[in-house]
């Protein structure tokens, strides 16, 4: 580069900061060229580029931008349910919770668990967003299938059952309006409306807890689906409907249920204690029988004794062995029902176990540490229980895999294209038999091996 001076038309040599231009002054830099990076060049900044990149980092198989869009709706959704959270979590967490409810903190933990094992299908799926107006015929189907299911149960179950009459029918018209909205909008942004509905609905005029929770469990079910689709919601709906499992019921519902399992301990309890000896009788949920010593004693079972602690634990046990394993879906659903019957069996064995120590050992005993710890000591029997089950399933079920698709698995493994039809299952199945011709006579086996290029 040649610089002129500003008096003459003249070159002054490689720089015009040099001494003869300004004696007192020292050149301050030097540059060969110069680049200009226009708008329309190719060219990224160092900064954009480390901005694109900072944004681009994968932590667990996604982005940090998406794992920031994740966070703000999860700071979104909590600000919208935040009274039903901090409700659950002083009803539920394991400290000065309620009893009965202690096992519903490890439920999200499993949930998140079940996500961690999935990730690596998770992360394969295809995520296409329900946009409103995008008609198909599942869509129309399904719709009219749960509008159908909705009108069924507001107009004809409320005859054959005039006792559940009233909840029939608000089922149904929830059914109805969920179905219509799904009809009019689509799927996804149909179930996060129905279930803000929902929860709108348990704050006035159905003042229901319970209503208000499963409402937030909609809308957080409806949010993955209207963002992720249908292909991410065949991983990510166990966790989200296993979130149920942790509500707790409203009490009117609790003593509903609590009462015919209260019946059912103490009959079967008085059959068990009637076959070891002890003469007992029934009389709704008491039990009275002879005590220690030969004296009448009765025995209440009481609504904390039905076994509804029990048989929540074990159908958290069993969901999360169901779906933990890799299995079709429905055996998963066939270990999860099972857990009732156990759970029913093992509380009827814990009550008659009260009513033995009572007769043959101490009243004292019965009502203190062993009333406590009997509880503990039937998990035990009850998971190995839930483990026969599903062993059960491994044993009498076995998958069979086409002999197809096992070809078709080995050539891709191979390198070569998925042949079709018998004889490339054949191929695979049984590998060709390399046939050589004898050596001939006399020759030795190095001679052989130099001759065939073979090594020794």
């Amino acid at each position: 580069m040649r610089w002129w001076r500003l008096d003459q038309n003249q070159p002054v040599g490689s720089s015009c900061f040099s001494s003869s231009f300004w004696p007192d002054r020292q050149p301050l830099f030097e540059r060969e060229s110069v680049s200009v990076i226009t708008p329309s060049s190719s060219a990224i900044t160092p900064a954009s580029a480390v901005t694109s990149d900072f944004w681009d980092q994968r932590r667990y198989g996604l982005s940090l931008s998406t794992w920031v869009k994740i966070g703000v709706l999860l700071v979104l959704f909590a600000a919208l349910f935040w009274p039903n959270l901090r409700r659950l979590w002083q009803k539920t967490n394991p400290f000065t919770g309620e009893g009965n409810w202690e096992h519903a903190i490890f439920i999200p933990l499993i949930g998140l668990y079940y996500l961690y094992v999935n990730s690596e299908d998770l992360l394969k799926r295809h995520i296409q967003p329900l946009g409103v107006g995008q008609f198909d015929r599942r869509r129309w189907v399904s719709g009219l299938v749960t509008l159908g299911i909705g009108a069924a149960c507001y107009f004809l179950l409320p005859l054959l059952s005039q006792s559940q009459g009233v909840r029939l029918q608000a089922g149904g018209m929830a059914l109805m309006i969920w179905g219509t909205l799904a009809l009019l909008l689509n799927w996804g942004v149909a179930t996060v409306l129905f279930g803000i509905g929902t929860f709108a609905y348990g704050i006035w005029p159905g003042q229901n807890d319970y209503v208000k929770d499963l409402g937030m469990v909609i809308t957080l079910f409806g949010v993955v689906l209207a963002l992720c689709g249908w292909d991410v919601m065949k991983i990510a709906w166990f966790p989200i409907a296993f979130l149920i499992f942790a509500l707790p019921w409203p009490g009117l519902v609790y003593s509903w249920v609590a009462m015919p399992l209260q019946e059912i301990a103490a009959q079967v309890a008085v059959a068990v204690l009637q076959v070891t000896g002890v003469d007992s009788s029934v009389n709704g949920t008491k039990i009275i029988m002879t005590g220690h010593g030969g004296q009448m004693r009765m025995l209440n079972v009481a609504e904390a004794c039905a076994g509804l602690k029990s048989l929540m634990t074990f159908l958290t046990v069993g969901a999360a062995m169901a779906f933990l394993t890799a299995r079709p879906l429905w055996q998963r659903l066939i270990i999860v029902i099972s857990a009732v019957p156990i759970a029913i069996f093992c509380n009827t064995m814990r009550v008659a176990g009260q009513g033995l120590l009572d007769h043959y050992v101490n009243p004292e005993i019965s009502q203190g540490f062993a009333h406590q710890f009997s509880g503990l000591i039937m998990l035990i029997p009850a998971f190995f229980m839930l483990l026969l089950v599903a062993w059960i399933m491994d044993q009498l079920f076995i998958e069979e895999i086409d002999d197809k698709s096992i070809a078709t698995v080995r050539n891709t493994a191979a390198g070569q294209p998925g042949g079709s039809g018998t004889a490339a299952s054949a191929s695979t199945r049984r590998p060709a038999a390399v046939v050589s011709a004898p050596p001939p006579a006399g020759t030795s086996l190095r001679s052989r091996q130099s001759s065939t290029g073979e090594r020794p």
